[in-house]
């Protein structure tokens, strides 16, 4: 457990078998980041009880449970812990219902039953680190509060580059349309909020993002070294490098820029090192839903932001003057 941070989850399912699966895969490697102490309970009504003692990082919980479903116990589990990432986990629900619990319970992350391998690990962790950085821009922001330092004005939102590579021409068409065009599930990304003193809204607004292509890696470096990109979304799967390698070099250029690796087969070990050394944001299965694609690249837009943002507080609390 060396080098590894301990988090605490808790695990709501009224299937034991779920919970079980759930255990098991967070506490066997491989592991990216955090090792997990895992509390599962079938009954949402003893999970909250819990919760009114311990304090947890994080909930893993069903959306259909037959005494009380996952919006009642996540939005009364809000009440309680209200800086417990959640995450919901259900292979029964409706665009009504998710609307509803992102609304009213401020979910992170909707994960489908059955779950790729190794996606529940990656979704918790990319949880859990915004989570982290949420709060740590409260603490900031009150900082700035409490010690009377002028804040600085919070920008208008800009355009936001974002750079596609992929050596399939069709993928790269299907990607741009998807990101560059409003459907039925913008009311659901309109829903997802961000929170914290100054958070801007997760919802990823077509106006204001720009999206280039390259149809190979190398044509996506030479790109990187003239022009600044707020997220790039990348093949894993290539013949000149792939994704990973690709990743790796266009951090050292654009350590700034948001990862997100796609692909229809990866192993796990491969995708640790993604995690790791290429550090993505997340991983999208393929073939992808516009729902899964639009919300992860507006959570990783909204995460650089957020974390820009700690970065110039941070900078105004160290540098500046109290006024009084």
């Amino acid at each position: 457990m060396v080098g590894k941070q301990i988090k605490r989850v808790l695990v709501v399912d009224d299937e034991s078998n779920i919970i079980n699966a759930i255990q098991r895969e967070l506490n066997s490697p491989p592991f990216v980041t955090y090792r997990y102490e895992v509390e599962g309970f079938t009954d949402p009504r003893r999970a909250l009880e819990r919760a009114r003692e311990q304090a947890f990082d994080a909930v893993i919980s069903d959306y259909r449970m037959p005494d009380m479903d996952g919006l009642e116990f996540l939005t009364t589990l809000a009440k309680i812990q209200p800086d417990c990432a959640r995450i919901v986990l259900s292979g029964q629900t409706d665009m009504d219902g998710l609307i509803r619990m992102i609304n009213e319970s401020r979910i992170y992350r909707f994960i489908p039953k059955p779950w790729h391998a190794y996606k529940l690990k990656t979704s918790l962790c990319q949880a859990l680190d915004h989570s982290a950085a949420l709060l740590e821009h409260q603490r900031l922001a009150a900082l700035v509060r409490g010690n009377d330092i002028l804040a600085l004005a919070i920008p208008e939102r800009e355009v936001e580059q974002l750079l596609i590579v992929d050596d399939d021409p069709g993928v790269l068409n299907s990607l741009a349309r998807v990101l560059t065009h409003r459907s039925k599930i913008d009311h659901v990304l309109a829903a997802i909020r961000t929170e914290g003193a100054q958070a801007t809204n997760a919802v990823l607004q077509e106006d204001l993002i720009s999206v280039q292509v390259a149809p190979s890696p190398h044509h996506a470096l030479k790109i990187a070294a003239s022009a600044d990109f707020a997220c790039v979304i990348t093949d894993y799967q290539m013949p000149e490098m792939n994704g990973i390698e690709f990743l790796k070099k266009f951090s050292a250029l654009q350590p700034d820029c948001m990862s997100l690796l796609f692909s229809s087969e990866i192993s796990k070990e491969d995708l640790i090192d993604a995690v790791e050394s290429a550090n993505i944001f997340a991983f999208i299965d393929q073939p992808w839903t516009d729902f899964e694609l639009k919300v992860q690249v507006a959570l990783a837009l909204s995460r650089r932001r957020i974390l820009r943002e700690n970065r110039k507080l941070a900078e105004l609390v160290s540098n500046s003057k109290p006024l009084n």
